[in-house]
C-alpha cells in the first residue's frame, strides 16, 4: 500500500551566513501518516528549488538518516552549501525517498539579509514594541548577620533570616552493645529531657574484612517515648559476634 505523508512547516529561524552567503535556518515538520502522527526514525532530506514545481535545484541537497520524529514532531538545523540566493526559495523534503508535496515556500531571507548586515531602516519609522521576557533571578545575598542570642532560621541561595530560638547545644550519645550469630538486637538511645533527636545510626567498633560477620540493619528510626526523643535500631549479624555502637544525636529546641 502507498503510504501518503502530510507535512506542516515551520521556520522558526532563518539567515544568510554572511562570509559564505549561503541559506541557513532552523526547521520545525509536523509529519502525519494517514491521518496519524508519526513516531520513531524516519530518513529525511531538504532540497532547495527554484519554483514550486519544476524549477531548478539549488546547492547541495541535505540528507538526515534515522532521523528522531516524536509525535509527528522533529526540527533540524539546515545549513545549505554551494546554494545562490534566490527570492523566493522553495523548499522539496523528501520521507523515506518520497516526496512531501507541495513544497514549501520560504519568504524571510530578504528580511534576514538586510538583518544580517546591518542595514538601517527608512528614517524616522520606528517598530513596535517587543513583548517583555521573564524576570530574572535576585542579586547576590547581601552581607548578613544575627545577634549574638540568636540563630539561623533560614538560609537559601537569595535569602537570610535571624530567630530568637532554633537548634543548639547539640550533643552524641551512645551504647555500645555485641550482637551473636544469627541474633537479632535491638537497642534505643535516649536524649535527655527536654532535647529533641536530630538523628541516629549504628557503627561497628571493629574494623577490616577477617571478622567473618556481616549486621543487616533491620530498622532505625525516631522514637518519643515517656517524654523523651530517643534513636530506636535493630541489627541482625549472620556471622560471628559483632561488636556495634548505637548513637543518637540530641540538641536543645
Amino acid at each position: 500500500m502507498r503510504r501518503v505523508f502530510t507535512f506542516a512547516l515551520l521556520v522558526t529561524a532563518f539567515h544568510v551566513a554572511a562570509q559564505a552567503q549561503t541559506p541557513h535556518f532552523t526547521y520545525q515538520g509536523q509529519l502525519s501518516q494517514n491521518g496519524q502522527p508519526v513516531n520513531g526514525a524516519r530518513d529525511l532530506s531538504f532540497q532547495l528549488v527554484s519554483a514550486a514545481s519544476g524549477g531548478v535545484w539549488l546547492g547541495s541537497p541535505i540528507n538526515a538518516p534515522a532521523w528522531p520524529v516524536i509525535d509527528g514532531l522533529f526540527t533540524i538545523e539546515l545549513r545549505f552549501s554551494n546554494a545562490p540566493l534566490s527570492v523566493p526559495l522553495w523548499i522539496e523534503v523528501r520521507v523515506d525517498g518520497i516526496p512531501v508535496l507541495p513544497r514549501q515556500q520560504i519568504v524571510a531571507a530578504p528580511i534576514a539579509q538586510s538583518a544580517q548586515w546591518g542595514l538601517e531602516g527608512p528614517p524616522g519609522e520606528q517598530g513596535p514594541q517587543g513583548g517583555f521576557g521573564p524576570p530574572g533571578e535576585p542579586g547576590l545575598l547581601p552581607n548578613r548577620s544575627c545577634a549574638s542570642n540568636q540563630v539561623i532560621g533560614t538560609l537559601s541561595n537569595f535569602s537570610a533570616g535571624c530567630r530568637d530560638r532554633g537548634i543548639s547545644d547539640w550533643r552524641r550519645m551512645s551504647t555500645d552493645f555485641m550482637v551473636g550469630n544469627l541474633a537479632v538486637e535491638q537497642r534505643r538511645v535516649a536524649c535527655q529531657p527536654g532535647e529533641v533527636v536530630l538523628g541516629g545510626g549504628i557503627e561497628q567498633l571493629q574494623r577490616g574484612s577477617d571478622f567473618g560477620f556481616e549486621v543487616r540493619v533491620i530498622e532505625s528510626f525516631p522514637t518519643f517515648v515517656d517524654g523523651l526523643w530517643a534513636w530506636q535500631l535493630a541489627v541482625y549479624n549472620t556471622g560471628t559476634p559483632a561488636s556495634l555502637r548505637g548513637f543518637a544525636t540530641c540538641a536543645q529546641p
